[in-house]
């Protein structure tokens, strides 16, 4: 469902589904004629011995709904399938700015919210600042989620992988 750029500018609730439950949530809103978002990133999975690539919630067990759609009909809200409870802060919904939902929205590619660049890539010759490995050089092997980056490292005449946080990692000069 697409909106008017006046209602993406306006706030948006926080609503808490039930797990796995945000497409089910964001569907049955729609259809009662609310604007809901549940922004997805693409996740690897490992199930089995086998990997893929799944569409995923940026946020598990939230969507956001749009608050002009509402006019303060919460309990439909509420009471739709697959929606847990509207978010409080106190008394009152919490609400997020149109701003961060337009800010996804913007970095979405095919329906699913895209990571800014990385500034290290695979291959790329790194050193290690700070810690006990200060100063080893080696190469990136894998970047893998929540800024760990798997390095191979040639310490003491062997080649040892080491996870390194990347703010511990400078690109290499030659």
């Amino acid at each position: 469902m697409s909106e008017s750029p006046a209602e993406e500018t306006g706030h948006w609730f926080v609503v808490n589904t039930h797990p796995h439950k945000e497409m089910l949530a964001q569907q049955n809103l729609e259809s009662q004629g609310f604007a809901a978002y549940c922004p997805l990133i693409v996740k690897r999975v490992r199930h089995s011995r086998r990997a893929y690539d799944a569409r995923r919630p940026l946020f598990p067990s939230y969507i956001f709904v749009n608050v002009a759609q509402t006019e303060g009909r919460w309990r439909p809200v509420q009471s739709t399938f697959g929606v847990r409870s509207i978010v409080f802060q106190g008394e009152e919904p919490g609400l997020i700015s149109g701003a961060l939902i337009e800010s996804l929205r913007s970095r979405e590619i095919d329906g699913v919210v895209v990571k800014p660049s990385e500034r290290f890539h695979v291959g790329q010759s790194v050193s290690v600042q700070g810690g006990p490995l200060d100063g080893l050089a080696g190469d990136i092997l894998e970047l893998r989620e929540k800024d760990r980056v798997l390095v191979l490292l040639s310490l003491m005449g062997q080649a040892v992988k080491v996870h390194v946080e990347a703010d511990k990692l400078r690109p290499r000069e030659f």
